[in-house]
């Protein structure tokens, strides 16, 4: 048999290559349609949230609140907690609910010691002290569980309590009390999801290590829970994982970022630093979305927040939609993200979604929206 040319060696090569890519093919495109995303959600305890049409063409099925432990016994909080769950379950919406310290002040006569006429005397006055790190007992606790659960049954998620290990809650050397809350949740609500602590991820300096409070905790509850919350702000706004891998390495159990996203601006004088405008938190979204949320398929949820700004001067703003009621870039990197995971917006509801465009201007059924700031025009405009 006469030998084959160098020419006719490359093309049947090349041609394998080609046939082995086509077999491939399928598989990439199978592997990259069953690519891990995490479920996304909004957390923000304003109702308007459940009112905004570019919120609900989103399609997001997953809300979360964060609720004072003692907010039914105190009107001024239980009529909003319940306007907003309300407002949830009329939208079939999933609610993840994170506990809280208290807000309640208490009264107290007390006796001073005063000075009258050059005289020390005692004097009794009446002097004002917060409850927010006075921390329930484990039977108080339950007592409000049960409560909640009574007033809101379809609601199946809850976290022991919010920033566990932050030095502002008083929990941040209470491993052993926390444990005793989860093991009472998961007493009272076998069937619930419940989040053994949502960790805040600030330097040393402002907080226990995340990995060491996790520890302590697992030691006294005996075993490894099955769910973890982290507040990823620090790590997330620096674009950066640190905190995250140390809670996955820390923890066996699945992990929801319970509240997280891109700092357009702050006045709390934290010390912590990163660029703070709408731009860089719509690439800090982008890293949380993309990057946080495919570490590793154990970190399940990603609740962005907040929705809305209030006023222009807000201590905290993270939101998505700014104070003059514009979408920023942030909102645009969810909807587009979503998009490409195949969550198609409802452009019948809005037109803002960016990947509308990728629809059609009318949606799929039917009319091209309404005017103003939520409809196709209420993209356009300055940003803040």
């Amino acid at each position: 048999m006469k030998p084959m040319s160098r020419i006719t060696r490359l093309m049947l090569a090349m041609l394998a290559a080609a046939a082995a890519l086509a077999a491939a093919s399928p598989l990439l495109a199978a592997t990259k349609k069953h690519q891990h995303h995490p479920q996304i959600g909004i957390g923000d305890d304003k109702i308007d949230l459940f009112g905004d049409p570019r919120f609900l063409a989103l399609n997001i099925k997953t809300v979360r609140y964060d609720m004072h432990w003692d907010a039914l016994s105190m009107p001024v909080f239980e009529r909003p907690l319940t306007a907003w769950m309300k407002a949830a379950h009329e939208r079939n919406l999933d609610v993840l609910l994170t506990i809280d310290h208290s807000d309640k002040v208490i009264y107290k006569r007390v006796t001073v010691k005063k000075k009258v006429h050059g005289k020390t005397v005692s004097v009794k006055v009446r002097k004002r002290f917060s409850q927010s790190r006075v921390l329930p007992t484990p039977a108080q606790y339950l007592a409000a569980f049960k409560a909640f659960r009574k007033r809101f049954p379809w609601v199946k998620n809850f976290v022991t309590w919010d920033e566990t290990n932050y030095y502002g809650e008083a929990t941040y050397n209470k491993e052993s009390l926390v444990a005793s809350y989860y093991r009472e949740m998961r007493h009272a609500c076998p069937s619930c999801t419940i989040l053994a602590a949502e960790f805040l991820d600030v330097p040393r300096s402002e907080a226990v290590p995340i990995a060491k409070w996790a520890k302590t905790f697992i030691k006294d509850l005996g075993y490894q829970p099955a769910y973890w919350g982290l507040n990823d702000y620090v790590d997330a706004n620096n674009l950066r994982d640190r905190n995250t891998r140390s809670l996955l390495a820390a923890v066996k159990g699945k992990i929801w970022l319970a509240e997280t996203g891109g700092l357009v601006n702050r006045r709390n004088h934290s010390k912590v630093t990163f660029p703070q405008n709408a731009a860089h938190a719509a690439k800090v979204d982008s890293y949380i979305l993309n990057k946080l949320g495919s570490l590793s398929p154990r970190i399940q949820r990603i609740y962005l927040y907040e929705w809305d700004a209030k006023t222009k001067r807000d201590s905290w703003d993270s939101a998505l939609i700014s104070y003059n009621h514009v979408p920023r870039a942030g909102y645009n990197v969810l909807a587009n993200t979503l998009f490409s995971w195949g969550v198609k917006p409802n452009c019948v509801l809005s037109l803002v979604p960016p990947s509308c465009k990728n629809i059609g201007p009318t949606g799929p059924t039917g009319p091209t929206g309404p005017t103003g700031p939520t409809a196709a025009t209420g993209a356009t405009g300055t940003t803040q």
